[in-house]
C-alpha cells in the first residue's frame, strides 16, 4: 500500500471513529403521540394516559403476577405518579422519557378521556434510547380495571438501527382490559361512580389477569352490579351495551405514534 492510500485509510478512519457516537442524533425524531377513546357514548371513561418510551429495559406488569405498587395506584385510583417515578429510576441512565396526555374535556377538574374524545402531545425521541413505547391508564368507573403493555417490546417505535419506523397506530380492544388483582370487584368504592376517598375498597392479592367484565355483564349474565346502567360522577348514565368491553368486537381505545415537523411542535408540554 503507498503512503496517498494509507493516508487516506487513516482519514477515512479517523473519521468514522468520531461519527459513530453521533449516530444517535441522526436518529432524532419529533413525534405527535395522539390517544383516542374509541369507546361508544355513554360507555367508559379512561384517565390521562402515561406513555413512556424506552429502550426495553422497562416492565410494566406481568400476566400472572402480583402488580406492583406503581399499578395499583394507578388501577384503582388513576394516579401515575408512582408510575412515572419508577419509570425514572429505572430509565434515566439509560435516556428514557415519559409524558401523561391528558383529555381537553373530561370531568370538571379531572381531565379524563369522554367516550370518543381525542387528545395530542409533541415529545422528541432518539432512537438509540426510545426504541420501544409503554402506556398505562385506568379504565372508569372500575374498582381496578386498567390497560397497558405488559410486553416491554410490543410496540416498537424504532427498529434496531435506530431508524424510525414511521407512523405507528396501536389499537386497544375490549379484551386487552386488564384486572389488577389489587381490589375486589364489588363496584363499591369505585373511582368516578361511588368511591368518596382514593385507595379504598376491598383489598386483594391476586394476580393480574385480563378482566372478566362488570358485573351482570356480557362475561356475569347473572350478576347484580352498579356499574352497567348506572350512573357516574358526573351524572350520566353508563350505557349497559356501551360500556361493556367484553362484548365480541369491543374497542376501547387508540394510540398514534407519527413523526411531525420540528415547527409544529408548539403544543404546551403536558408533563
Amino acid at each position: 500500500m503507498n503512503a496517498r492510500a494509507l493516508t487516506l485509510l487513516c482519514a477515512f478512519a479517523v473519521a468514522l471513529a468520531f461519527a459513530a457516537p453521533l449516530k444517535a442524533d441522526h436518529h432524532t425524531v419529533d413525534v405527535m403521540v395522539t390517544v383516542e377513546s374509541l369507546v361508544p357514548a355513554h360507555g367508559v371513561y379512561f384517565t390521562p394516559v402515561w406513555v413512556g418510551f424506552h429502550n426495553g429495559n422497562f416492565d410494566l406488569f406481568d400476566i400472572g403476577s402480583l402488580a406492583e405498587p406503581r399499578v395499583e395506584h394507578l388501577a384503582e385510583d388513576g394516579n401515575a405518579d408512582p408510575l412515572r417515578a419508577d419509570f425514572t429510576a429505572v430509565t434515566s441512565e439509560a435516556g428514557g422519557t415519559d409524558l401523561v396526555i391528558t383529555a381537553p374535556g373530561g370531568f370538571a377538574g379531572a381531565p379524563i378521556f369522554d367516550p370518543g374524545e381525542t387528545s395530542s402531545a409533541f415529545i422528541t425521541l432518539s432512537g438509540a434510547e426510545h426504541r420501544y413505547l409503554s402506556f398505562a391508564s385506568m379504565i372508569i368507573p372500575s374498582n381496578d380495571a386498567f390497560i397497558g403493555n405488559h410486553n416491554p417490546h410490543a410496540i416498537e417505535v424504532f427498529d434496531a438501527a435506530g431508524n424510525f419506523k414511521g407512523k405507528q397506530i396501536y389499537t386497544i380492544l375490549g379484551s386487552m382490559v386488564w384486572d389488577a388483582g389489587t381490589e375486589l370487584n364489588t363496584e363499591m368504592d369505585a373511582a368516578f361512580l361511588n368511591q368518596t376517598t382514593p385507595n379504598t375498597g376491598v383489598t386483594t392479592a391476586a394476580p393480574v389477569l385480563p378482566h372478566p367484565g362488570f358485573l351482570g355483564s356480557y362475561g356475569n349474565p347473572g350478576g347484580e352490579g352498579l356499574i352497567l346502567g348506572g350512573i357516574n360522577a358526573a351524572g350520566t348514565l353508563i350505557d349497559p351495551a356501551g360500556a361493556d368491553f367484553t362484548l365480541p368486537y369491543a374497542v376501547v381505545a387508540r394510540i398514534t405514534v407519527e413523526h411531525v415537523p420540528s415547527n409544529d411542535m408548539n403544543m404546551e408540554d403536558p408533563q
